[in-house]
């Protein structure tokens, strides 16, 4: 039997004509029967057996509501029939209570699902929204009982590179030649400068300042805060048993009985 999705589901052609394939046409009375019964989408997707198609062998929920919507099934000059119409009618209505019905994901669901990334580890378990609500209040309460947390690691450190050590020893050989373009050294000079610059380690010291400064003016929360958190936290890193949060200012710190 071919699986081939340009004929609709539920169907074959024969001499020229669609005409029902018959175990494809039976799991579309099954779904029609099953989501009458109240079972959803996702239970229904589960329970096929029969592939999709050649290459979709697994069904998922927006197939079984492609089934369900497609007037096709009712019959035409072109199908024939696989469902009454009054089964497709009773269906669909159910479909669209359900659709009105459906609350929208709200926006602090949407950040709290955008704040987590996975590590490379695919055993690590993927938390439900109230898990991550958890996880970051637990974060913003150790920053405020601890701001130093926030503070980056470590001192500004001066580290000339081969090139400015070069360059610098060439401008040194200009400006003892009295015969040197002077327009040349300064634009040098300038140059060894910018390099000199990228030379030294450093933090981003306004971030951590800023960040610092939100930490000391906040008690412990009590319940989940969104903007609070969005000045503080970039995202939480998951990783197996490993759970770390990296902060706006790049400083990435362990979490504490996570």
């Amino acid at each position: 039997m071919k699986y081939n999705r340009n004929i609709p589901f539920g169907y074959m052609m024969r001499g020229g004509r669609y005409i029902a394939e018959p175990a494809e046409s039976d799991a579309v009375r099954q779904i029609f029967e099953m989501y009458l019964n109240g079972m959803s989408l996702k239970s229904i997707a589960a329970d096929m057996t029969v592939p999709y198609n050649t290459y979709k062998l697994l069904w998922n929920k927006n197939m079984v509501s492609r089934i369900l919507e497609n007037k096709r099934y009712v019959g035409d000059d072109t199908y024939p029939q696989i469902i009454e119409q009054d089964t497709f009618d009773r269906a669909n209505a159910i479909k669209f209570e359900k659709g009105k019905t459906a609350l929208p994901v709200d926006n602090t669901t949407k950040y709290l699902r955008s704040l987590i990334k996975y590590g490379q580890n695919t055993e690590c378990k993927r938390l439900s929204v109230s898990d991550i609500k958890a996880l970051t209040m637990t974060t913003v309460n150790m920053l405020i009982a601890e701001p130093t947390l926030a503070a980056p690691t470590g001192s500004l450190e001066y580290k000339p590179s081969v090139q400015l050590t070069l360059a610098e020893e060439q401008i040194k050989e200009q400006m003892s030649d009295p015969t040197a373009d002077a327009e040349k050294i300064m634009a040098d000079i300038l140059r060894a400068v910018s390099m000199r610059y990228d030379c030294f380690t450093y933090d981003d010291r306004d971030k951590t300042a800023s960040l610092l400064d939100i930490l000391t003016q906040h008690d412990r929360l009590e319940e989940f805060d969104m903007e609070l958190t969005k000045q503080l936290i970039k995202f939480i890193v998951i990783d197996g048993g490993t759970v770390s949060a990296v902060l706006v200012n790049d400083k990435t710190i362990p979490i504490q009985g996570a």
